[in-house]
């Protein structure tokens, strides 16, 4: 039952916690891979993601009242 419930639970919220790994999980692994290759192109690109995706991370929580 605690198999089936946890599966449940994921179908169920699939839509929330896509946007974690889609955002997060592969960039976090991509940036890994990068970072342990020879070719500073790679790092590059996947800081100026980071970077990036602060910035909107930032601004949106600073005017989250006025998005809202």
């Amino acid at each position: 039952m605690g198999a089936a419930s946890f599966l449940k639970v994921v179908a169920t919220n699939f839509d929330v916690l896509a946007g974690p790994i889609v955002t997060l999980a592969y960039p976090l692994y991509a940036s890994i891979q990068a970072i342990e290759s020879k070719s500073p192109v790679d790092d590059q690109q996947w800081l100026t993601y980071w970077v990036f995706y602060s910035m909107i991370t930032l601004f949106e929580l600073t005017f989250a009242k006025l998005i809202e």
